[in-house]
């Protein structure tokens, strides 16, 4: 037998597991790049993390259709938890309100309500008083 005639054993006996490996291969690279940014303190929005979770699932799609395994299964359910669960953190649960712009001297207060770690409530009525109050925001280092 000569040796052309033989199949390279990449598409042959694995089709797909290019497209496999690079579907996954994005999906750690948004964990990879956030957890750099992070280090960095650079505090923009990750939108890169959903973008390349959701492209690792289209890449994982792409090797199941060549070829079903449990693996390409298992891999396939693991980033679409992941993607949906980095694009709920960031439309629902991060979403914070629009930035009005710094208060000024004697201007009110904006209203706001929030909780405190205790669990109770809190907004700009509990500033109110016969004291100035200075509101300072301190953004810990851990």
């Amino acid at each position: 037998m000569n040796e052309t005639s033989r199949p390279s054993v990449d598409t042959s006996r694995h089709p797909g597991r290019l497209h496999l490996l690079l579907g996954v291969l994005l999906a750690v690279a948004g964990v990879v790049i956030y957890y750099f940014q992070l280090s960095a303190n650079i505090l923009t929005t990750p939108w890169y993390m959903a973008i390349l979770a959701t492209g690792g699932v289209l890449f994982i799609l792409l090797a199941l259709a060549r070829s079903r395994s449990i693996w390409r299964w298992t891999a396939l359910v693991l980033c679409t938890l992941f993607a949906a669960a980095v694009w709920v953190m960031l439309l629902v649960v991060v979403n914070a309100p629009a930035y009005t712009g710094p208060v000024k001297p004697g201007q009110a207060f904006p209203a706001f309500t929030t909780t405190l770690a205790d669990g109770s409530t809190f907004n700009e009525d509990k500033l109110k008083g016969d004291q100035n109050t200075v509101l300072v925001f301190y953004r810990g280092h851990w």
